[in-house]
């Protein structure tokens, strides 16, 4: 039992805790002592698209003697850090431990692109404090990644850069639809159809609905878009005759995990079926969910589902492996892939903060939640011999 006075040492709330300890060298350390490090705002939705999320993440920290608290970027630039504490069915601002480990959740990639950042970055590495998931990967970082990759190289969609309009013509002379993606883009915003017919045909989603017009020219169709355009980075890549699920494209969001250092392992599948007429799956654009056996088994026989969701398996944990970098932590990635006409897997988009929403369940704590928080015990030399969260 711990006195008060303790609690205040630690800096933890005066409570009821279950608690990791371990003695080691003459020194005893509580924790693990885990940050979610993200935007903070002035409404009921205290974090956003994340809320919901981090009252799991800290119930199954309660549950398994871990403390976690949710923080801003400004929080956490001293040894004597505050942050927001779940108690009594609400977040409370107080003081709270030096973290062991901080999990990277801001959404802007702006942000990430500051001097705060940075010196966010710094003052961690400075105190050894692992921060996962730590920056985006644009597209065509992502791309440039995979493409030296003989197994991966056959299930990348050719991929090139938008610097000018001759650059979509040329991706034109080669295929007969291709996409414009920005390269910073995230929920299926933004992404542009083109088809190369009779005349050039454009095609776009919004939140409510695909939009599609007819241009006699590309050039005037490139005008149309050019404001846009030169607002962000885009690239150009080329269309893929989708499967369809009762006339509809999907594809598959993979959520996968690190394990240990070296070690990626698959936490979820699930198959995101576009709406009527869309070409994006994405949730935020209208998509439903569905299992992947059951739309697989739909349009194929038992052993053909098997060996493609096998490859689908495959395929993640190889990106996660090549993805990961020695000098940048990652530890989740949301994985989306796709099956053309005849069966043969695509690689679509690799997402470095994956929603929290497409697989919630209001009665348990997911095992996406569940795998984190084995990978922060791992990561803070917390996990006992043979454990693993499930």
């Amino acid at each position: 039992m711990m006195s008060e006075a303790l609690f205040t040492d630690f800096r933890f709330p005066y409570e009821t805790h279950q608690l990791r300890g371990i003695y080691e060298e003459n020194t005893f350390r509580l924790g693990p002592v885990i940050s979610i490090v993200t935007e903070v705002r002035e409404d009921e939705e205290l974090f956003g698209s994340i809320s919901v999320f981090c009252k799991e993440f800290v119930q199954a920290c309660k549950e398994l003697g871990c403390f976690c608290y949710v923080s801003k970027l400004s929080d956490v630039k001293s040894l004597s850090p505050k942050g927001y504490v779940y108690r009594a069915d609400r977040w409370v601002y107080s003081e709270v431990p030096f973290p062991g480990i901080v999990h990277n959740r801001i959404h802007a990639r702006k942000t990430e692109q500051t001097a705060d950042f940075q010196t966010f970055k710094t003052f961690l590495k400075e105190h050894d404090v692992p921060f996962f998931n730590a920056r985006y990967l644009n597209k065509w970082t992502v791309f440039q990644q995979l493409k030296d990759v003989v197994y991966l190289l056959p299930y990348l969609p050719k991929t090139y850069q938008l610097r000018s309009r001759q650059d979509l013509l040329d991706a034109l002379e080669l295929h007969d639809d291709v996409f414009l993606k920005p390269v910073h883009g995230s929920q299926g915003k933004n992404i542009f159809k083109i088809s190369k017919k009779e005349k050039y045909i454009l095609d776009y989603t919004t939140f409510t609905q695909t939009y599609e017009k007819e241009y006699e020219s590309l050039y005037d169709l490139f005008e149309t878009l050019y404001s846009q355009l030169k607002r962000q980075g885009f690239l150009i890549q080329e269309g893929i005759s989708l499967q369809t699920y009762k006339q509809c494209p999907f594809d598959f969001r993979i959520l996968c995990h690190k394990k240990d250092d070296l070690t990626w392992k698959i936490t979820s599948i699930v198959t995101r079926v576009s709406k009527p007429g869309n070409f994006v799956s994405n949730l935020a654009r209208g998509g439903d969910i569905h299992p992947p056996q059951q739309v697989l088994t739909q349009l194929y026989d038992s052993k053909t589902t098997r060996h493609i969701l096998s490859l689908l398996k495959e395929i993640a944990i190889e990106i996660c492996t090549q993805l990961s970098h020695p000098s940048e932590l990652y530890a989740e990635f949301g994985i989306d892939l796709a099956i053309d006409q005849e069966g043969k897997p695509w690689i679509i988009e690799v997402n470095v903060k994956p929603s929290k929403q497409s697989d919630s369940s209001a009665f348990s704590v997911r095992p996406s939640t569940k795998a984190l928080l084995d990978y922060c015990l791992h990561a803070t030399n917390f996990q006992f011999p043979k454990e693993d969260l499930r």
